[in-house]
């Protein structure tokens, strides 16, 4: 995919920038004393090279779970990246504001083993398992990262436990700190990679589902191109596109398009139940709607909309409708949801939702990392089936098809068990049938077939 080579390409950098060299802990002769910072608290030569070799460390952890983000699979894994991410970068500031403060310098990974004869500086990858890592995707990454980061994890203990003792107090406790968080956090890659390795190799379904064999999707062209694509609905068998300027028609077959009814609003969200569609977003030219628009609704399949609820109060971006309960997702953070069509409304939660779609009497929400599901009773669940982007229940409710952050598309007829059905270039938003999605994005729309 387009944005993997990038983000590949950047994460390799960064790395290289860190010094990607497996070094192990040995004794060096060098003389530290050259580094001894000037301070008042305490601080030692062994606290500034312990600063200066722990950056470029925490570096290369930031580096290996920015890669996560766009090809984990594993949703402990997905959360476990973030949570490295966000604890080692203030890490990284903290140590790079003492070396500051005591007037030695900060240095590259490959400065800083140099100088310090590569003391101590253990659990680095390889530039070799850099690259593997970045060109690995789905369970193929979550055993590498967990392996990666679990050698990473013990080289930064080795390291901590070297200034555990130190006179400075904020050394001491930083080395406490790392060395409680990244045992616990080794001990739940261990146990994570030995489900991951339990598991069956994928073949026709990526969870253990049988059957649901496709052929790879066909791709046409559109007629004209879509300013943008922010919602997909099939209604009454019309592929109907949510976009800047109104609803746009697709017929699949040719990719000729065109515009439904008169309204030429924004429209953000868009989502069909039976003959009903319910829409958000702006106003757009010619319409004397306030902004945000609230909520409207359509009997008519697009030709005509009307006010239903919120009208300039709020724009959702995301709208998901199953006869009388509609939810969607504000752009304040807000999942909100109504029993009645959309008259009244309660804040059920908060989310980041990129999509929302009602399946088996539950409410699925994807995020771009994950995917749960939620009951008006309350419940939630998360499902394994990975970094969830785009949704679409079967228009006769019988499946629900989601595609990744990859381009890969899965598909479930019971909401616990996944078949990877097939992929394409980049994620886009998705309608379905039982057995067809079409996949729509800006200038191309993807039909994909399941046997």
């Amino acid at each position: 995919m387009r944005f993997h080579a990038l983000a590949r390409g950047a994460a390799l950098a960064a790395v290289a920038a860190a010094g990607a060299l497996v070094l192990s802990a040995c004794g060096s002769n060098h003389d530290a004393g050259m580094m001894s910072p000037s301070s008042t608290t305490g601080a030692s030569a062994a606290d500034a090279m312990f600063a200066q070799m722990m950056i470029p460390h925490h570096e290369q952890a930031v580096v290996m779970s920015e890669l996560a983000e766009t090809r984990a699979s594993n949703p402990e894994i997905l959360a476990l990246a973030a949570e490295i991410k966000a604890a080692q970068q203030p890490e990284i500031e903290q140590m790079k504001g003492w070396l500051a403060e005591w007037g030695v310098p900060v240095m590259s990974g490959m400065d800083a083993m140099g100088e310090h004869g590569g003391h101590g500086m253990s659990g680095m990858l390889t530039e070799e398992q850099l690259d593997d890592l970045a060109a690995a995707s789905g369970a193929e990454f979550d055993i590498l990262f967990a392996e990666g980061m679990i050698e990473h994890h013990e080289g930064a203990i080795d390291m901590a436990e070297d200034v555990v003792d130190s006179k400075d107090p904020r050394v001491a406790a930083l080395a406490e700190a790392i060395i409680r968080t990244q045992q616990a956090e080794i001990a739940q890659m261990k146990a994570i990679l030995e489900t991951l390795k339990a598991m069956p190799a994928p073949s026709q379904s990526a969870t253990g589902q049988e059957g649901g064999a496709a052929a790879p999707p066909s791709a046409v062209d559109l007629a004209q191109p879509l300013d943008h694509v922010h919602a997909v609905v099939l209604a009454g068998g019309d592929l109907l596109v949510g976009t800047h300027t109104g609803v746009v028609e697709i017929d699949p077959a040719t990719g000729t398009t065109s515009l439904r009814g008169t309204s030429r609003d924004d429209f953000m969200g868009l989502a069909v139940s039976g003959t009903t569609l319910v829409a958000s977003g702006h106003p757009g030219q010619g319409s004397s709607l306030p902004d945000p628009v609230g909520l409207l609704s359509s009997t008519d399949g697009g030709a005509t909309w009307e006010t239903v609820s919120l009208t300039g109060q709020i724009d959702f971006h995301s709208l998901a409708i199953d006869g009388p309960e509609v939810a969607g997702q504000s752009t304040t953070e807000e999942l909100m949801y109504s029993e009645d069509g959309g008259s009244t409304w309660q804040v059920v939660g908060t989310s980041n939702a990129t999509s929302l779609a009602w399946f088996a009497d539950r409410l699925w929400i994807a995020n771009g990392q994950g995917l749960v599901s939620w009951s008006a009773s309350g419940e939630t669940e998360q499902s394994d089936v990975g970094p969830a982007v785009f949704l679409a229940a079967a228009d006769d409710g019988s499946a629900l098809w989601a595609v990744l952050i990859d381009g890969t598309v899965h598909r479930s007829t019971d909401g616990t068990t996944w078949a990877l059905v097939g992929s394409v270039p980049e994620a886009t938003f998705v309608a379905a049938t039982a057995d067809t999605a079409f996949l729509v994005s800006p200038s191309q729309v993807h039909t994909l077939r399941v046997s």
